[in-house]
């Protein structure tokens, strides 16, 4: 039987709270907490364990914030005997999928991570996202079509299911679109993020992080399995390099993740790091496999003493 997929969540995965019981049980855990918080100029203890969430919201805190709890529940559960067969992430989780996939060191994928986040605000880029729930993918490409084609600038972000969609995009197109798609819809729902992850309005990060990527010694062939963005396997370093400097331009296409990891034979997945969105995603890719949440010292014991007693 085949280890289980590890699958890494993104940004608004974050809850106040989170990572407190790493922290608490293992020296490691405190000493890549004050790294992290350290390198990106945040007290990270503070803001995880105490908030307020909006603080905890912040791109930075956030992004961090689940990159570092995401990378101590993979180690969590490494230190439980339970591996990854394979591992992929949802738009930020890329990161944390990476380092556990031995493609990138963790300080590597911090200091992109940093970099980004220093560029877009540096650049002033702004925007907002959207979420789209039981609509056609046929209405919501026809709707942003013809609001690009007004000069109003928005696209498919992230691909979450066949009817699951995630809008990009400047800020007053994607209300717009929101708008228009709510009749064709079960549900809308404006996203907190201020940023246009996923659009071509990127683009001039991509640029501007190059350097840090091409600073990064640790990038090297994935040592697991890794499923990028696209749905593809990424089967060497220089694909892992090429990710990390353009992977927040390009779509998420996280159905055909998921389904490109079925089709090579993984039934059972592990969401690694805070929150449930992506086993609840799981449910409405394929129902034949089974996501099951860990992103604490407690559900990552129950898991291991569920396999092992398998």
């Amino acid at each position: 039987m085949n280890a289980p997929g590890f699958l890494f969540s993104g940004q608004l995965a974050e809850s106040v709270g989170m990572g407190r019981d790493f922290w608490e049980s293992d020296p490691e855990a405190r000493e890549l907490f004050a790294r992290t918080s350290e390198r990106c100029d945040r007290d990270l203890e503070k803001l995880l364990f105490e908030g307020p969430a909006d603080a905890l919201h912040e791109n930075l805190a956030a992004q961090a914030g689940v990159y570092l709890v995401s990378t101590l529940a993979a180690r969590a559960l490494e230190k439980e005997g339970v591996r990854p067969g394979a591992t992929a992430g949802y738009s930020l989780g890329n990161y944390a999928a990476l380092v556990a996939a031995q493609a990138v060191s963790y300080h590597d994928a911090l200091e992109v991570l940093i970099s980004v986040w220093r560029e877009t605000e540096r650049l002033a880029i702004r925007g907002s996202m959207g979420a789209v729930v039981g609509a056609r993918r046929e209405a919501v490409d026809e709707i942003c079509a013809d609001l690009r084609g007004r000069g109003k600038p928005v696209w498919i972000g992230n691909v979450n299911a066949s009817t699951q969609f995630v809008l990009t995009g400047r800020s007053d197109a994607v209300e717009e679109a929101l708008a228009l798609l709510s009749p064709k819809s079960l549900t809308v729902l404006p996203l907190s993020m201020s940023w246009p992850i996923h659009s071509s309005l990127m683009a001039p990060v991509a640029e501007a992080v190059a350097p840090t990527v091409a600073a990064c010694r640790s990038i090297r062939d994935p040592a697991v399995p890794y499923y990028g963005p696209d749905g593809r396997r990424a089967r060497t370093g220089e694909r892992v390099r090429e990710l990390l400097a353009t992977e927040f331009i390009h779509p998420t296409l996280w159905n055909e993740t998921y389904e490109a990891m079925v089709a090579d034979g993984f039934l059972s997945f592990i969401e690694v790091g805070p929150g449930d969105m992506l086993s609840k995603m799981a449910r409405w890719i394929d129902r034949t496999t089974i996501c099951r949440p860990a992103g604490s010292l407690a559900a990552i014991r129950a898991l291991s003493d569920s396999l092992a007693g398998a």
